[in-house]
């Protein structure tokens, strides 16, 4: 495993547009403590596509130096090599979809695959032939989200068959598909019937002779809001970002640990300029000025990651003031109204996602619903063409 001292600020072309994303990686690092703590069980950070846009090999260096977590979860053969590619020595856990085709990848990089389907278990089965060695792996179990996993009756008959071609399944997984909304006082959510159907494969399994060691169902509102999903292991993406709309409803004393967003998507003023009465800014001239009025031009746009769709509704935060977004959003280009925002001069820094001076930060949720996103999309929606740089202790 790297150790702390790693750095975690990754080489960046120049910049000379001053707009870029910055991400704390010590609120990371922060959070993933406090999931896992409140689980008491390992927490396995969720670093699929580029750490939810945070970047995914900054942040698994920065949790794996400072033992923040106990392994690492990827959607892709690509993500989880790329990783070993980076030094990165904890476990990787490939979740899918079907890796068909990646097989000899995930075997060669040492890299923890999931059965999640009959051809999945064959394409695994040819590469543990070829080889004349065992291999572990994950079974997981379809438990009513009816996405990915094998069928809850059919667990035990594919984990005696995996047993026979020499892959051993050392855990069983699935995947919660309401906990972010259901209710965990409800005995009869589609989180509990889930974790029902759960423990029935989990029975069939062991029945079957699989070599069990962890469970997992939890995503982060799993790991957070149902003490009995937690199991051994939880898979915790969103809310090591410090993001999930859902920790505000409060049901659990252990969302509350989580409040650190780790990204901020900002820039500063390019120009300023002056409109007259009925004069338009931007295309198709969708905004004229009721009053005299001074915008800030920002260098940044829908090609960033601030999405044409918040057009007349995004804001943003320059000098601890809020201030509209005026005019379309272009691509590269967007105009903000400062006429009620004093002193503001070319070169002031304007905060478009993320925490700003007094009291004016903008959340992932809010930045979202301008544009009917989800947190989700929003952090993994920013641009590549945007610089990201790396901030925080990450001890």
């Amino acid at each position: 495993m790297l150790g702390a001292t790693k750095s975690v600020t990754a080489p960046s072309p120049t910049m000379i547009r001053r707009t870029r994303v910055e991400v704390d990686l010590s609120a990371i690092i922060g959070n993933a403590r406090a999931v896992r703590r409140a689980a008491g069980a390992q927490l396995y950070a969720v670093v699929k596509a580029d750490g939810y846009g945070h970047g995914a090999i900054q942040v698994a260096w920065a949790l794996a130096g400072a033992r923040a977590c106990d392994g690492f979860a990827v959607s892709l053969v690509e993500e989880g090599v790329a990783l070993r590619d980076a030094g990165i020595e904890l476990p990787v856990l490939v979740m899918g979809p079907s890796q068909v085709g990646g097989e000899e990848e995930i075997v060669a990089s040492d890299l923890t695959p999931v059965v999640a389907s009959e051809e999945d278990l064959g394409a695994l089965a040819h590469v543990v032939h070829r080889r004349g060695s065992p291999v572990d792996a994950h079974l997981k179990v379809d438990t009513g989200m009816n996405r990915l996993g094998v069928a809850v009756e059919r667990a035990g008959e594919l984990a005696a068959e995996a047993w026979r071609s020499g892959i051993r399944i050392v855990g069983l997984m699935t995947h919660l598909a309401c906990a972010d909304i259901d209710d965990p006082a409800d005995p009869d959510s589609m989180t509990r019937h889930q974790l029902a159907r759960f423990a029935l494969a989990d029975r069939a399994v062991v029945a079957a002779g699989a070599p069990l060691r962890v469970r997992h169902a939890s995503n982060s509102a799993g790991a957070l809001l149902f003490h009995e999903a937690r199991f051994d292991l939880v898979r915790a993406g969103i809310a090591i970002y410090g993001q999930g709309s859902w920790l505000e409803r409060g049901a659990s004393d252990a969302a509350a640990l989580v409040r650190q967003p780790a990204m901020r998507l900002v820039t500063e003023v390019a120009q300023l300029r002056a409109i007259e009465v009925g004069a338009s800014v931007g295309y198709g001239a969708t905004w004229r000025a009721a009053r005299p009025s001074r915008v800030a031009i920002l260098p940044l746009g829908y090609a960033d990651g601030l999405p044409r769709r918040a057009t007349g509704h995004a804001q943003v935060a320059i000098r601890g003031v809020r201030a509209p977004l005026v005019g379309l959003i272009s691509m590269d280009i967007a105009i903000a109204d400062v006429t009620e925002v004093p002193g503001v001069e070319v070169g002031d820094p304007v905060v478009v996602l993320g925490k700003a001076s007094g009291g004016a930060s903008i959340s992932a949720a809010e930045y979202g619903g301008w544009a009917g996103l989800s947190e989700y999309e929003v952090t993994c929606g920013m641009s590549k063409r945007v610089p990201r740089t790396y901030v925080g202790d990450v001890r």
